[in-house]
């Protein structure tokens, strides 16, 4: 099912460096107490509301193929088995539950679709955020990879909220090494490979952060979420992740003072 012009999917708002698809739906006005509103032709693309999850945020299903048409090129995804259906909304739950409901607010996240075989322009991807507000997510992937890519993508909603744009972004380059220069961007260096951790790489946790400054930031801040011990090992020897992950700490705290403390400690 491809999407018409008049659609919310429609890319109108932003497509930043190419990377991160599209917000198409503004949140001015929106009341922050309340829950941002699903797209409402969600259900039309087969998107159903299973319940609500991790600080209140809409849990919807893929019930049937979709394909929706984005400017990187298709986005096509298939319904989830149950299994992996149930054991993402666990992880979710869990997941975002680590999160201040405050935090999740400001970022307008609308919802997160659980699908399989998620694809843009047919390449096999893990996820997509700020589709229309939503996060789609591919269910499939191990548990390890699926709490990793849960919170690289939700630092994308943060990164947005924080000042309306992911990248360029100066002040966090300027935390590498002198000579340092970012990849083509994210979608150039796809593959479970690029995600794992990169002790090789100094300033980096993995080969995925080097692609763009806007991936750095999200790679980051998922090893801090997902993989706290690694990071507290290596910052504890690398100046520049050691600042990276102080950055961070301050960035959440001055979207929100409640998100101070939702970098962990080594565990």
């Amino acid at each position: 099912m491809r999407v018409s012009a008049s659609s919310i999917f429609v890319v109108v708002a932003c497509v930043v460096a190419g990377s991160i698809g599209a917000f198409a739906r503004s949140a001015a006005g929106h009341d922050e107490a309340a829950p941002p509103p699903i797209p409402s032709d969600a259900e039309r693309f087969g998107f159903v509301l299973r319940g609500r999850t991790g600080a209140d945020v809409a849990l919807l299903e893929a019930t049937r193929g979709f394909e929706v048409g984005l400017g990187n090129g298709p986005l096509r995804g298939a319904p989830p088995e149950a299994a992996h259906a149930r054991r993402a909304a666990q992880i979710l739950a869990r997941e975002l539950g680590r999160y201040p409901r405050s935090l999740v607010r400001r970022v307008h996240l609308a919802g997160i679709v659980l699908a399989s075989d998620l694809t843009e322009n047919d390449r096999a991807i893990p996820s997509l955020p700020n589709v229309g507000g939503l996060l789609l997510l591919d269910v499939d992937a191990e548990e390890l990879d699926l709490v990793r890519t849960v919170h690289h993508e939700f630092f994308h909603f943060v990164d947005l909220a924080d000042d309306g744009r992911l990248a360029p972004d100066p002040a966090w380059s300027a935390l590498n090494a002198d000579g340092v220069a970012y990849g083509s961007g994210g979608r150039t260096l796809r593959g479970t490979w690029a995600a794992r951790a990169a002790p090789d790489l100094p300033g980096f946790v993995s080969a995925y952060a080097t692609s763009a400054v806007e991936e750095d930031k999200a790679e980051t801040f998922a090893f801090a979420m997902a993989r706290a011990r690694e990071l507290d090992a290596r910052a504890s020897s690398d100046a520049v992740l050691a600042a990276k992950r102080a950055e961070l700490a301050r960035r959440l705290a001055a979207l929100d003072p409640a998100a101070g403390a939702v970098l962990p400690t080594a565990r």
